[in-house]
């Protein structure tokens, strides 16, 4: 499993990268410099339409790259990660942190790999090596999440180092207050399907993920529009909390090309 993953993710990061001067992360963890006129067949989303009200005509915001860029790949570690109908999440979280490893270390950025419950499990060293990549996914795939629930201490521990890019990995059933990172931050939701539509299935025994206990439930039709509206109402209330905050995120399901969900991001 270790190699498939690693082996589908490279080949999607170098098949599509290859040859390109600049980063899919170009645009990111960038400081503002100034504003400028708006030149004929530039890029029209560049424009600071605010500004451009303001005075009367179209305004581009010119940014200074920093020179390298910090990247800390962050998995929330809960025992619901441990789930999925034909794939894992684990094992999609593993690929999304392979292909921005990759994508990291091709543009000879530093990227670091951060497990974190109620305090780091595991926290690798920035690298700059594809050798290390491999090691990320090991790491991700053989870690025993059951019985495992991260908690918010996870923020503090990350605000100790310096300003990064930050992709924030997990099913966000609970809703952190990441408006106090100082990091610039990508949230990556993973999901199975199923755990937002499930069938109806009659009685069926559920194992509790955190505690490993059996509970023996009726999934009737009743019950599963009450827990999907659930679902719904708090995806909606963390969703609308990420616009408030403008922190970028993207729900990817387990059965969805990891790779193209994230250029949709990086976009």
């Amino acid at each position: 499993m270790i190699k498939t993953v690693t082996l589908k993710a490279k080949q999607k990061v170098f098949g599509n990268f290859a040859g390109r001067h600049t980063s899919p992360f170009k645009g990111i963890g960038l400081d503002f410099k100034e504003l400028r006129e708006y030149q004929y067949n530039e890029d029209a989303k560049r424009i600071d339409w605010k500004r451009s009200a303001k005075f009367q005509k179209p305004l581009i915001k010119e940014f200074e790259e920093e020179r390298e860029l910090n990247v800390i790949i962050t998995i929330l570690v809960d025992g619901s990660l441990y789930f999925g109908t034909k794939t894992l999440k684990t094992e999609t979280i593993a690929e999304i942190a392979a292909i921005l490893g990759y994508s990291a270390v091709l543009f000879d950025d530093k990227v670091s790999l951060l497990l974190y419950e109620k305090k780091p499990i595991t926290h690798l060293k920035p690298t700059k090596s594809q050798k290390n990549i491999p090691i990320f996914v090991e790491k991700i795939l053989e870690y025993e999440y059951l019985k495992k629930e991260y908690d918010f201490s996870f923020i503090d521990y990350l605000n100790k180092f310096q300003k990064s890019l930050l992709f924030l990995i997990g099913d966000f059933y609970k809703h952190p207050p990441l408006h106090k990172l100082k990091h610039e931050t990508y949230v990556l939701w993973v999901r199975d399907k199923f755990e937002e539509n499930p069938s109806t299935l009659g009685e069926i025994e559920l194992l509790d993920p955190h505690t490993l206990k059996n509970v023996t439930t009726n999934l009737n039709k009743s019950q599963i529009e009450k827990y999907k509206k659930d679902i719904l109402q708090n995806d909606k209330k963390f969703e609308e909390f990420l616009l408030k905050e403008k922190i970028k995120y993207k729900k990817i399901y387990t059965h969805e090309d990891s790779f193209m969900k994230l250029m949709e991001l990086m976009r």
